[in-house]
């Protein structure tokens, strides 16, 4: 298998430079979740069914 990997013979620009895009494409999105305020996740989190409260006029949760 490492034998098929080490003899690509000129194409291995194009493997690396994907694995690089998948690398840095993944930490930024993980840093971004790192990074971001507790507050806009529950502002997101909770828009769905905000919108749902907009239509029915009535609240979701009947306790």
């Amino acid at each position: 298998m490492f034998k098929q990997i080490t003899n690509l013979h000129g194409d291995e620009i194009y493997l690396i430079t994907s694995l690089w895009i998948f690398l840095v494409f993944f930490l930024l999105v993980a840093l971004m979740l790192v990074w971001m305020k507790k507050e806009h996740i529950n502002y997101m989190k909770d828009i769905p069914f905000d919108e749902a409260e907009e239509k029915d006029g009535e609240p979701l949760n009947k306790d």
